[in-house]
């Protein structure tokens, strides 16, 4: 444990709730794998290019579907 990881792993929490949409417990475990899955691709291609995939990842699913992958629905 290093206290200064805990930064990152927020940046990485606020970007699976961003990617799963505000609101929607589920729609964050979405996102949390997408994140993950992303990181994993991007460790196979090169190390380095672990993190950067999952923010790569954050990035685009942000400018395909602003409001996330599954909206709280109004009503």
């Amino acid at each position: 444990f290093h206290p200064a990881v805990g930064p990152v792993r927020l940046l990485f929490a606020f970007e699976a709730v961003i990617i799963g949409g505000l609101g929607n417990l589920l729609g964050t475990l979405a996102g949390g794998i997408i994140i993950g899955v992303s990181q994993a691709i991007g460790a196979q291609i090169d190390p380095g290019f672990q993190i950067l995939a999952g923010h790569i990842a954050f990035l685009i699913v942000l400018v395909i579907r602003p409001q996330g992958l599954f909206p709280k629905m109004k009503g």
